[in-house]
This record gives C-alpha cells, sequence and structure tokens, in this order.
C-alpha cells in the first residue's frame, strides 16, 4: 500500500508517472524543514564539544494580531514573521480575489523564495485561517454590550458582519459554508452573538436558530454587495444600480411591460432597489420585529423594549 512518507496517510497511485510521496503540500514542507533542521543540527554537532549543553528549543511562532501589520510588506528574508505574512495575503486577496491568493504569490509580494513561507505556515488552508483569525479579531471583542438589550445587541452584530463582508469580500467565500474555518475570533464573535438572547427562556437549539437566520440576512445580501466589488476589480463592469438603471428596463421594454408589470412598476426608479444599504437595513428591521413578536409569546409579554425600525420605517403596531 502507498502511503505518504510524512504522516502515513494512504495514497492512491496514478495509471502513469512517478508515484506520490506526499499526500499534500503540507506534508511535503514539513518533511523539507525537517531534513532542513536535521542538516543544521548534525552541521552544528560536529563543531560543539561533547559536554555543551544542547540548544534551547525554538521559540512558538507568534500568531497575527491584526493592525499592526499592515505596514509595507516588502522586506528581507530576515524579517518574515507570521503576521506579516497573513496581512500581504489579505492584500492580496482584498486587491485581487481569493483565487489569486497562493503562497508562490505571496513569496513574490514579500520577495523571497516561496519555501521561506514555510517555516511559519504550513500551506494555503493554515494560512486562510488565520487570515479568518486576523480580521474576526481586528477589532476585538472587549467592547461593552449595545444598550437597548438584545434586539440593539443582534443589530450591531449584523451591521458589524455587513461591513466585514464590505471590507474584506473574501472572507463571505470562506465563511458562509457549511464548514466555516473554526477560528477562535470567529467562535467568540458567534459567541457574543448568542449571548444576545440570554436570559430570554430559549432553548440552545431556538437560541441559535434566531442568530444564524440574523446572520444570515448579512451573508445572503453580502453575496449582492461582494459582486459588485468583484465586477469592479474586473473593470468593464456594472454596478447593481447601473444595471437596473438601464439593462433591467431595456430587457423589459424588449419583453413586454405587460409580462412583467409589478417589475415594470419600478422600472424608472432604480434606486428603490439597488441601495443595498436600505434593503439590509430594511430587511434586518423586518427580521427583528418578526422575532420580537415571537419573544413575546414565547414570555408572555415584551422581553425588553422595543426597538422601532430604522430611519424612515414605520412603528411597529399593535395591530396583530
Amino acid at each position: 500500500m502507498l502511503t505518504c512518507v510524512q504522516c502515513g496517510k494512504e495514497l492512491t497511485a496514478p495509471p502513469r508517472g512517478r508515484r506520490p510521496s506526499y499526500c499534500s503540500r503540507s506534508c511535503q514542507a514539513r518533511a523539507y524543514r525537517a531534513r532542513l533542521e536535521s542538516r543544521t543540527d548534525q552541521g552544528a554537532g560536529r563543531e560543539k564539544k561533547s559536554d555543551q549543553p544542547p540548544s534551547p528549543p525554538r521559540p512558538a511562532r507568534p500568531a497575527p494580531s491584526g493592525r499592526a501589520a499592515r505596514e509595507d510588506p516588502h522586506r528581507t528574508e530576515a524579517g518574515l514573521s507570521r503576521e506579516r505574512i497573513v496581512w500581504t495575503a489579505i492584500r492580496i486577496a482584498n486587491a485581487d480575489g481569493l483565487e489569486s491568493m497562493s503562497m508562490r504569490h505571496v513569496a513574490n509580494v514579500l520577495g523571497v523564495k516561496v519555501m521561506s513561507l514555510y517555516n511559519y505556515i504550513d500551506g494555503k488552508d493554515e494560512l486562510i485561517d488565520l487570515m479568518v483569525e486576523a480580521v474576526f479579531s481586528e477589532d476585538g471583542d472587549s467592547a461593552p454590550r449595545a444598550p437597548g438589550g438584545w434586539r440593539a445587541e443582534l443589530e450591531a452584530a449584523a451591521r458589524w458582519e455587513w461591513s466585514l463582508y464590505s471590507t474584506y469580500p473574501w472572507a463571505l467565500e470562506v465563511i458562509a459554508t457549511v464548514q466555516p474555518p473554526l477560528v477562535p475570533s470567529l467562535l467568540a464573535r458567534f459567541e457574543r452573538g448568542l449571548g444576545a438572547l440570554d436570559g430570554l427562556g430559549l432553548d440552545p437549539i431556538m437560541t441559535h436558530r434566531i442568530y444564524l437566520g440574523v446572520s444570515g440576512i448579512a451573508q445572503g445580501l453580502a453575496l449582492l454587495r461582494v459582486s459588485e466589488i468583484a465586477s469592479e476589480r474586473r473593470g468593464g463592469g456594472i454596478s447593481l444600480s447601473q444595471w437596473r438603471a438601464v439593462k433591467f428596463p431595456a430587457v423589459l421594454e424588449e419583453l413586454g411591460t405587460d409580462r412583467y408589470p409589478r417589475q415594470a412598476a419600478v422600472r424608472n426608479s432604480p434606486e428603490v432597489i439597488a441601495d443595498l444599504e436600505e434593503i439590509f437595513e430594511f430587511s434586518l428591521q423586518r427580521l427583528l420585529d418578526g422575532i420580537a413578536r415571537f419573544l413575546e409569546g414565547e414570555t408572555g409579554g415584551s422581553p425588553s423594549p422595543p426597538r422601532l425600525g430604522s430611519r424612515s420605517d414605520p412603528p411597529l403596531t399593535e395591530d396583530h
């Protein structure tokens, strides 16, 4: 049976060509470092006297801390750190998309050999995890809870997440999956969001459902925002508002506005359904209104002072 020489994982031999020795680039990199350290230790051993004490262990690799690593990344190889590598990768993903971010691309931007990155990071998968950890911990999570009870706290959480995807569009691709990276800062944000519903008598499953629904509003509408950003990045694309103002009315006119009268009714008001910020705020408030009514039924009364709609939204009446 063919196995990885580093971790022992079973490998599938190709029908033709050279048989693989490793199951992944990470295992290959770990084996490379092990050989390098072995050669270094052997060379040092020839120079040391037998009664000299062994060298102290290498210090743990520092974890990225956020804003401090945003300075110019063009440094010599001796100036590398995990923090610098992570924020360089974030800048690449912001500018060109996550698909363009690779260990080689990061190394080229830093002006170092690609294998030097493996002294700090095992591979692209770990690098993406560290990128998520960095952006989710960037503003910290020690701020006091928003006054106004559960509703204000959930609003703040949703707006923070919406802002995150506008600032770091690549993060949506990583987070909005069935297997997001379970890094400490992401788990801390999630835990805080769940904590907004403490004391309302909800069971853990219901608490999770409510918070995931609020987060889903931000993630769902962020798909449009991220698509806009990607279109602008590629150049030659049009924004959602431009598409609503030009392309959409033209198609309706060609197909016949009488066939789609409800959509045709707003064809001359593209801003109504192209302002993603307004759509996000409106959707968030309506969802929170529904949660408030649900909680009233669960608790037999108002669980917290109601937060009425945003900006121009009408007050929530007592008519059910």
